[in-house]
């Protein structure tokens, strides 16, 4: 294989690994547990306390990762036995796992990418400055990449939020109501805080990656 098309597949494939790599870290149940304990973050609309709510919320987000069907979340009844989520919100639910489920194939593909690439360079003689040039190349389409979705979320998170849920989701399928659980559990906080923290991570290290390949 050519250099240029191994260089071409770095610079392609590392902004996908080193971003969704951060969201494989917030897609975790530890987050809620986090963001659940700040200070300021909203409490529950129907005064749920607070290690109920992240039990529940750490189910959901475990539902997105693992091998199971929906029936995962309706297991979760109240204390007379009816469901916490709705119809419109299992349907959701399985939406969501599904846009998961290909954001991690994504990852797991330009990780191995990545790494093919890197590999094969680097027993290729006289690569070093392609190596360089493509990781700095790459680290720069994270860094300008990000610091557009940055701005975009600072100045009009709710237009963020709507867009993105228009891009992947149906018309109509994904607004609730404030006592439905799944806003309950994860408020427009939520979401603020997990698009921010992504964002900001991966313009972190997409800058010190840019750094590394330019001046060392």
């Amino acid at each position: 294989m050519s250099n240029s098309i191994l260089s071409s597949i770095l610079i392609i494939f590392l902004p996908f690994a080193v971003i969704l790599s951060n969201l494989r870290i917030f897609i975790n149940p530890w987050f809620p547990t986090y963001e659940y304990s700040r200070q300021g973050f909203p409490e529950d609309t129907m005064e749920m306390d607070k290690e109920t709510r992240i039990k529940l919320a750490n189910r959901a987000i475990s539902y997105l990762v693992n091998t199971s069907d929906v029936t995962y979340l309706t297991q979760d009844t109240d204390n007379d036995g009816f469901p916490l989520y709705t119809e419109r919100e299992l349907r959701h639910m399985e939406d969501v796992k599904l846009v998961v489920g290909r954001a991690l194939g994504l990852w797991k593909f330009s990780v191995l990418m990545v790494i093919g690439a890197l590999v094969w360079l680097y027993f290729k003689p006289n690569t070093d400055l392609i190596i360089k040039n493509a990781l700095s190349y790459g680290a720069g389409v994270i860094v300008i990449g990000i610091i557009c979705i940055l701005a975009y979320i600072l100045i009009n998170f709710d237009s963020f939020f709507t867009t993105f849920h228009q891009i992947f989701f149906e018309s109509g399928t994904w607004t609730f109501s404030y006592t439905d659980m799944l806003i309950r559990l994860f408020p427009p906080k939520f979401w603020f805080d997990v698009a921010t923290y992504i964002a900001a991570a991966s313009l972190l290290e997409g800058a010190l990656l840019w750094w590394s390949a330019r001046f060392t």
